[in-house]
């Protein structure tokens, strides 16, 4: 009777699923189920991801079938959740929750934009989004079953819990990540199986907040533009700051003259790696040592912002026509940059991406770089530079949901687009000798496959060829439903549904799959690439310090690859996980493909990973670079970016997106001179320390050691 009892709640769920997938289809604009939570769009106030519940003690989610504003999560243990959305209201229906379990909570992230004027209310208790790190980071924890979060426009966003919510809020620049974080906890009562949230928005208010030259209007920095004589004056200026640097002499591709000879290094005619007694070396086409010090966004891209919707807030916009027309983002009237429309004003011309590249290397060589990193275009003029193949998910290479950039390297359909896109555009390039070499992706989150693939349904190859390990290795459902715990009636009712890996054996099982998968994937990517192009380097897929963590990971890739190549965030550089890493993949050189420090105190701008001033910006770049570079394995690195990034978001993040001072140059096209002028400092010496001439720069700040 209890297993026909349950059978019929589960039908019954079913059908409630989908009747709301039928009525709440209209409210998709404003509440949108996703993989992770329901996207909750309040205009221009911003998107805010409201994640699904979580249970304490904790059973994890092992499915997620979303559609429209509506999602049906199963949780280990049993336990279902329908969550449905429409007009200003959440509804959260539980089933077969565990007696266990004694809370429920949800979660959301809030842009560090709203330090820049925000504000929040829980209940009775109002206070600010603090400018600066908040310490102790838990800005709020009390009862109560309102929360409001209001933006500088005087927007706001209200959300109101279920009954005898606690609701915390806290500031994740604690842990180095520039974002707010909100969460509310239920206690989980039987008798209340149905919770309801109520949201709702105010985007009535319009404050100006940016000045004509996309300068936040109420920070004063030393840096910042006044008036458009002191624009015009810059250009003069600019040439005397330039021509008073004196670089070092190198060869055209910015390596070091004879270090070749004096090494015996091969001369090949492209870029490559040498090891020499366990030494790592870059080699230019000269046969020169060569160290990658790269500038990524060569191109703008980060200085675009959304406009539409929020125009009230800005002191001038121009029309996306005549003089200001290449201000906008290909033509896009709801992406502008300040930083090209400030060009503009400058020089006096339209802004073309030619001459905008030459004018930078022009920049950047003087500062001591000598190649283009990630995220940029190829310009013309002869410049060492990196490039990405041409598959991401925008050129048709499917993703597998819920897994950040990865694809599915057993889906055939997905093969063949990678090949053919690979085939069309590598061979294009496969003989220029200013190509340093190829990344595969970026960021991918490989970390995420033992979670996400057991999650998926039949639709997906990887979950079909998981089922088909499991039953070569199991024979029979029952041996599988012993070791995993499961109570499958057989292997092919394991396709399209989710599977709880609680147990040591499927944790095992599903570390081997996962080998599979990664080894099937990288055999690919090398595979195919070197039909096309014998000359280059494959230089990874700039990981992340959750992804690179995986030694099952980089034991495989490293078989396969070049050179790795790691987006490393930190302040003190941990160089002993360095070394690790470097001997998990087989000796392989590493690549620091992506890392910044901002100052927002005087830069106008907020968030990122924070120092006190701009020399502090340069003196923390010196450190990085130099105690990773006198490992010996280290052959490059990529500053994120050339340009800081919008003070009202990137454009593709719409009214959330990062605001960070990354740049070596502001949105008035005004070098940041103090930080340049310590970076210079290694930049003009790499080889010398390379060569061991000299020690490497230790900062000597508490923020920078590793512990």
């Amino acid at each position: 009777m209890f297993i026909k009892g349950m059978r019929r709640i589960g039908h019954l769920m079913k059908s409630l699923f989908l009747l709301l997938l039928t009525c709440l289809t209209s409210f998709a604009a404003d509440f949108k189920a996703t993989n992770t939570g329901i996207e909750i769009g309040a205009g221009s106030l911003g998107t805010f991801t409201l994640t699904y519940p979580e249970f304490e003690p904790a059973h994890k989610i092992i499915e997620v079938k979303a559609a429209a504003a509506s999602a049906m999560v199963s949780y280990e243990g049993g336990a279902q959740c329908v969550i449905s959305a429409g007009k200003d209201e959440i509804i959260a229906l539980f089933s077969n929750v565990p007696a266990e379990v004694k809370s429920w909570k949800m979660t959301t992230l809030i842009d560090i934009g709203f330090a820049k004027g925000g504000s929040w209310q829980i209940g009775d208790k109002t206070g600010v989004f603090p400018a600066e790190k908040a310490s102790p980071p838990h800005i709020a924890s009390l009862n109560g079953t309102t929360f409001l979060v209001k933006n500088a426009q005087g927007q706001s966003l209200s959300i109101q819990t279920p009954e005898f919510a606690f609701q915390q809020l806290t500031d994740n620049r604690e842990w180095n990540w520039a974002v707010y974080h909100w969460q509310f906890i239920v206690p989980w009562m039987p008798d209340r199986a149905t919770a309801k949230i109520k949201v709702t928005s105010d985007l009535a208010s319009v404050t100006k907040l940016i000045d004509p030259f996309g300068q936040s209007l109420k920070d004063v920095f030393a840096n910042k533009l006044k008036s458009l004589e002191e624009l015009k004056a810059d250009e003069e200026a600019d040439k005397a700051y330039y021509a008073g640097i004196e670089t070092p002499k190198l060869d055209r591709f910015g390596g070091l003259p004879g270090s070749g000879d004096a090494l015996g290094l091969k001369k090949t005619g492209f870029f490559h790696v040498e090891q020499q007694s366990g030494k790592s070396w870059l080699v230019d086409p000269e046969g020169n040592v060569f160290f990658h010090l790269g500038v990524c966004g060569f191109a703008p891209n980060d200085d675009y912002t959304y406009v539409t919707g929020r125009e009230g807030i800005y002191e001038w916009l121009p029309k996306n026509e005549g003089e200001f027309a290449s201000a906008f983002r290909e033509g896009n009237s709801d992406h502008f940059s300040f930083y090209i429309a400030n060009v503009i004003k400058k020089f006096g011309a339209a802004h073309d991406y030619e001459s905008h590249a030459k004018r930078m290397i022009s920049r950047v060589t003087k500062w001591g770089f000598n190649s283009i990193g990630a995220f940029s275009p190829v310009p013309k003029a002869a410049f060492p530079y990196v490039a990405h193949l041409p598959i991401n998910e925008w050129e048709g290479v499917k993703r597998i949901p819920g897994a950040h950039e990865v694809w599915d390297p057993f889906d055939a359909d997905t093969v063949a687009k990678i090949a053919e896109n690979i085939a069309r555009e590598v061979p294009t390039r496969a003989q220029d000798p200013m190509l340093i070499g190829w990344f595969i992706v970026n960021e991918p989150r490989y970390d995420e496959l033992p979670r996400v693939i057991p999650s998926l349904d039949g639709t997906h190859a990887c979950k079909r060829e998981l089922v088909a390990a499991l039953k070569a290795k199991y024979g029979t459902v029952e041996a599988f439903n012993t070791a995993w715990q499961a109570s499958a009636a057989s292997f092919e009712s394991l396709t399209n549904r989710g599977l709880a890996v609680t147990t040591d054996a499927a944790k095992a099982d599903l570390k081997a799959f996962v080998g599979t998968f990664l080894e099937t994937y990288f055999t690919q990517v090398e595979k195919i690439f070197r039909q096309h192009d014998a000359n280059h380097l494959l230089i990874g897929s700039r990981l992340q310090p959750i992804t690179i963590e995986d030694e099952q990971l980089c034991r495989i890739m490293g078989k396969h690859l070049n050179v790795v190549s790691y987006n490393y965030y930190t302040f003190g550089v941990d160089t002993a996980a360095l070394k690790r890493y470097h001997e998990w993949t087989g000796g392989k050189p590493m690549m620091l493909s992506e890392f910044f420090w901002a100052s927002p105190k005087d830069s106008g701008l907020i968030g990122g990973r924070e120092v006190s001033s701009q020399r502090e910006r340069g003196l923390a770049y010196r450190n990085y670079v130099e105690q990773s570079a006198a490992l010996g394995f280290i052959v490059g690195i990529e500053w994120f970016t050339l340009v800081d990034q919008a003070t009202t978001g990137r454009w593709f993040s719409q009214y959330n997106g990062e605001s960070y001072n990354t740049g070596l140059l502001s949105v008035a096209d005004r070098p940041w001179k103090d930080m340049l002028a310590e970076m210079m400092k290694t930049n003009h010496t790499i080889y010398d320390l390379l060569l061991g001439k000299r020690p490497p720069f230790a900062w000597d700040d508490p923020r920078f050691r590793v512990k």
